[in-house]
């Protein structure tokens, strides 16, 4: 049986003692995992292994710390939460950590993950408190991603297409190639408007286009329905046998705060469309070149309606 935040939750609500002592759990798991409390009322994750791992940093989310047995020379590894505001993440967290190590076929080879999955999380946290992304990050990240499958399926090597994924990475426009820039929004189907988030969001030499994505929650059982790791997972089939590839199409979601819970597969989307529009000297944005010096930052919504004239196909 899958173990769930909720489950991690009321299991360490119903233990008693909250100074110090554990509860083993998940006894179908290749290693030996507890829950409890490392000191007071401080919630700790904590697994016990017969292979010492070495060393493990902590972070300024988790204390980890691998400590040897004298009863049996066993060694013990445990993550202790020092942030309570991200409580609320850390059943999920530790939920995440055992499920990505259960189809291990040995303990030394489930350490590796959990080690590797703690890096991932560990990472996620010092750029996002919450852990998970809000929902117009993931409808953004979908409408990039469908955006990125599609220059694929268009002919672009997978390679050129990722490498020009620049947004994952922090620059002004999500995708920029030889022959054009991209800037990608996501939308509903009944959006009347999009809002450019800064000055330097549609400012790019060279041709470019403002791309427009149709994308709304739906039912799971819509024709075309998919979630974001659906998403993540289509482009994923694609670069099996290329590793170079994938390890950087990995990376590029792991800058924009992805990781592969499974909290991204229940909700589902659906692409009712799209629009391009060409961002030539005559578009109607404000970039640094029209404004006044005096104004620092600023955030603008266009009319989509009153954007025919830049329509293309």
């Amino acid at each position: 049986m899958r173990t769930t935040p909720e489950i991690l939750q009321r299991q360490w609500n119903r233990i008693g003692y909250k100074d110090g002592g554990f509860l083993q759990i998940d006894t179908q798991h290749p290693l030996e995992w507890h829950i409890g409390y490392q000191s007071i009322s401080q919630k700790t994750l904590l697994l016990v292994c017969a292979t010492d791992i070495g060393t493990i940093e902590s972070s300024k989310s988790m204390a980890v710390i691998l400590r040897k047995r004298e009863t049996d020379n066993r060694w013990t590894l445990s993550f202790e939460l020092l942030r309570n505001e991200q409580e609320g993440v850390f059943a999920i967290l530790c939920s995440d950590i055992i499920e990505h190590s259960r189809s291990a076929s040995n303990e030394k080879e489930a350490l590796a993950l959990v080690i590797s999955r703690y890096k991932q999380w560990s990472r996620l946290l010092e750029s996002q408190r919450s852990g998970l992304m809000d929902e117009t990050s993931r409808k953004g990240l979908l409408g990039e991603l469908l955006f990125l499958q599609e220059r694929i399926k268009e002919g672009d090597p997978a390679l050129t297409a990722i490498q020009g994924w620049v947004g994952a990475d922090g620059a002004d426009q999500d995708f920029v190639y030889e022959d054009c820039w991209h800037e990608v929004k996501s939308v509903g189907a009944s959006a009347a408007s999009v809002t450019i988030s800064s000055l330097e969001q549609l400012d790019c030499t060279g041709e470019g286009e403002l791309v427009i994505m149709r994308i709304d929650k739906t039912a799971p059982d819509k024709a075309g329905a998919l979630s974001l790791n659906d998403a993540v997972r289509q482009i994923s089939s694609n670069l099996t046998d290329a590793s170079d590839e994938l390890d950087l199409f990995r990376s590029k979601l792991s800058t924009y705060g992805y990781i592969d819970l499974q909290e991204y597969s229940e909700q589902k989307y659906y692409c009712s469309g799209s629009q391009r529009y060409g961002v030539n000297d005559t578009f109607p944005r404000l970039i640094r070149q029209n404004v006044p010096s005096q104004v620092e930052t600023l955030h603008y919504e266009l009319s989509l309606s009153s954007l025919a004239d830049w329509l293309k196909g």
